[in-house]
């Protein structure tokens, strides 16, 4: 997928449920929260498995290994 002016990457549901959502990486986070003041490492963590696997999005668990 190519990224370029008006691409959503990411998107951030506040009302009337709350979850962070990356649409390239498909990783979805319910502590929007957290998510905002910073926390980015299921993002990172599922681009990086995602680059590993060929570009085609992996489900990211707190398990996976990067190795």
């Amino acid at each position: 997928m190519n990224i370029n002016f008006g691409s959503q990457i990411r998107s951030y549901v506040l009302q009337p449920y709350r979850i962070a959502k990356d649409h390239r990486t498909k990783v979805e986070v319910g502590d929007v929260d957290r998510v905002l003041d910073g926390y980015l490492e299921p993002f990172i963590r599922g681009y990086l498995l995602m680059r590993r696997n060929g570009g085609v999005p992996v489900a990211a668990d707190a398990g996976d290994d990067l190795e």
